[in-house]
C-alpha cells in the first residue's frame, strides 16, 4: 500500500509539473526558437551538408583503391577463323601423311594446304576468373581544385546562412510575442469595459425600479452588454490562436503552457530604440548581403572552373591481378594455377577542339557572374531602403503612442463624467453609451499604437541585424 501512494504521489507530481506554465520574457523566447525553430533545424542541416560536400569532393583528389573481381563461364569458346596456311605444314604433319622413305631418307611428296582455305580455332579454357586491386592518384586537374574552392566557399556562405535565419526566428518570434500581448491586452480593455457596463447596468436596474430613468435606457445598456460579451469571446479566441502561432514560431509543442512575462507597457519602457533612428546603413553586419556576395563569389568561380576545363587532366594507375583459367570449374581447388598481371601507368587527357563549345560555355558562366553582381547591387539597394523606411516608420509610431496615450486620458477622464453624470440624472444612456465607446476607442487605438511601434523596432533591428 505504502508503494502504491508512493507512485500515486509521484504520478500526480509528474502531472502537476507538465502542466506548469513555461514562463519566457521575449529574449528568452527568442533564445528558445534558436535552439527549436523547424528553420534554424534546416539551416544547421543544410551547414552539415555543405561541410560533408568539402570532405567528399577532398576525397576525390586523394588515392582510390577498389578491388575488381570477375568470373566467366564460357558456354561456348569464343571461335577464331585464320587462312589454313597461316601457321605452314608441320614436319609431323608431313611425315604423318606422306612418310618417309627408307632408302633415300626423303620424305614423300605431302599435298599443300590450301592458300585459300580456312582453318576454325578454339583458344582458352570455359572456366576464367580474375580477382586484383586497382590504386589511382589524381595528379593534375584544374576543375578539381576550382571545385575545392567552390565547396569551401560555399561551406562558408552556410554560415551566413544560418545567421540570416537566425535574424528571421528572432523576427517572427518577437512579431507573434507582441501579437499575443496586443491581443491579450485587447481582451483586458474588453473585459474591464464588460465589467464596467455590467456594474452600470445594475446601477440602472435599480434606478428603474425606483423610478428615476426609464426603460429604454436600462435597455440599451442591456444591449451593450450583450455587444461585449460578443466581442471579448472573438478577443480571447484570437488570444488563443496568436498564442499557438508563438508556440510554433518557437518551435514548441502544440500543447506547451506558457506564460509571457514581459507585457506591452514594459517593452515600450525597456526598448525605446531611439539609438538605433541615428545608426548608418552597414552592409557588411547584414547577413543575408553576405551570403548574397558569397554566391557572387562562388559565381565567379565558376567562369575559372569554365575555363580550366580546357587544362590536362592526369591521373596515375596501378593494377595488380590473379588470373586463373580452368577447362572444369575447380576454381578454388588447390593446385591450380592463377597468374599475376601487373600494370601501371598515366592517363592524359585535355581538350584540343570544341569547335568553340569551351569558348561559349566561359562567356556563359561570365554572363551569370554578371547576374550575380546585379542581385547583389538590387539586394543592397534594398536593405538601404528597408532602413530608411523602417526608420521613419519607428519615428512615426513613438509620436504617435504618445498622442494616443493622452487621447486615452482624455476619453477616460470625459467616461467618468459621463458616467457620473447618469447616476445623478444630468447625463443619458446615449451619452453614457457613446462615451464607453470612445474610451473603447481610444484604448483599443493605444493597444494599436504600441504594436505598432514594437513592430517598427522589430523591422528596424531586422533591417540593423541588431538583434539583442
Amino acid at each position: 500500500m505504502k508503494q502504491l501512494l508512493t507512485v500515486a504521489c509521484v504520478a500526480v507530481g509528474v502531472a502537476a509539473s507538465a502542466q506548469t506554465p513555461m514562463k519566457l520574457s521575449l529574449k528568452e523566447a527568442q533564445d528558445l526558437a534558436l535552439q527549436h525553430a523547424y528553420a534554424m533545424q534546416y539551416a544547421l542541416l543544410d551547414q552539415q551538408v555543405a561541410d560533408r560536400d568539402v570532405k567528399e569532393l577532398t576525397a576525390t583528389g586523394l588515392p582510390q583503391v577498389t578491388l575488381q573481381a570477375d568470373y566467366s563461364n564460357y558456354i561456348d569458346i569464343p571461335t577464331q577463323v585464320v587462312p589454313a596456311d597461316a601457321f605452314g605444314f608441320p614436319d609431323y604433319l608431313t611425315e604423318f601423311l606422306g612418310g618417309v622413305s627408307a632408302a633415300t631418307g626423303v620424305p614423300i611428296n605431302a599435298p599443300a594446304p590450301d592458300p585459300d582455305g580456312l582453318s576454325e580455332l578454339q583458344f582458352g579454357n570455359q572456366h576464367t576468373a580474375n580477382v586484383g586491386v586497382q590504386a589511382s592518384q589524381l595528379v593534375f586537374s584544374g576543375s578539381y581544385f576550382v571545385g575545392l574552392q567552390a565547396a569551401r566557399l560555399y561551406a562558408d556562405s552556410r554560415s551566413q546562412a544560418i545567421e540570416r535565419t537566425a535574424d528571421e526566428v528572432r523576427k517572427a518570434v518577437a512579431e507573434a510575442y507582441v501579437a499575443v500581448l496586443g491581443a491579450e491586452a485587447n481582451a483586458a480593455v474588453l473585459a474591464e469595459a464588460l465589467e464596467l457596463v455590467r456594474g452600470t447596468r445594475r446601477e440602472m436596474e435599480a434606478m428603474l425600479e425606483a423610478g428615476f430613468v426609464d426603460a429604454m435606457g436600462v435597455d440599451q445598456i442591456a444591449l451593450a452588454v450583450m455587444d461585449l460579451e460578443q466581442d471579448l469571446a472573438y478577443a480571447e479566441t484570437q488570444a488563443q490562436l496568436v498564442r499557438a502561432l508563438l508556440r510554433f514560431q518557437i518551435g514548441l509543442d502544440p500543447q506547451a503552457q506558457i506564460e509571457l512575462t514581459d507585457g506591452l507597457d514594459g517593452l515600450i519602457a525597456a526598448e525605446s530604440g531611439t539609438e538605433l533612428l541615428s545608426r548608418p546603413f552597414q552592409p557588411d553586419a547584414l547577413p543575408g548581403l553576405q551570403e548574397q556576395r558569397a554566391y557572387v563569389g562562388l559565381a565567379e568561380l565558376d567562369v575559372k572552373n569554365k575555363r580550366a576545363e580546357g587544362l590536362p587532366n592526369i591521373a596515375a594507375f596501378y593494377t595488380f591481378q590473379k588470373n586463373a583459367q580452368r577447362s572444369e570449374f575447380d576454381l578454388f581447388q588447390s593446385g591450380g594455377s592463377w597468374f599475376d598481371v601487373q600494370l601501371a601507368g598515366v592517363n592524359f587527357s585535355m581538350p584540343l577542339w570544341t569547335s568553340f563549345g569551351g569558348k561559349q560555355r566561359i562567356e556563359k558562366a561570365r554572363l551569370e557572374l554578371i547576374r550575380a553582381e546585379t542581385g547583389y547591387a538590387q539586394l543592397e539597394d534594398a536593405a538601404r531602403l528597408e532602413l530608411q523606411t523602417a526608420q521613419a516608420e519607428f519615428a512615426d509610431a513613438q509620436g504617435r503612442v504618445n498622442n494616443r496615450t493622452r487621447a486615452v486620458e482624455l476619453a477616460r477622464s470625459i467616461h467618468d463624467r459621463t458616467e457620473k453624470g447618469v447616476r445623478e440624472g444630468v447625463n443619458s444612456s446615449f451619452e453614457l453609451n457613446d462615451a464607453r465607446n470612445a474610451l473603447l476607442e481610444a484604448q483599443g487605438g493605444l493597444i494599436g499604437a504600441q504594436l505598432a511601434m514594437l513592430n517598427a523596432r522589430i523591422r528596424l533591428q531586422s533591417a540593423l541585424s541588431e538583434f539583442e
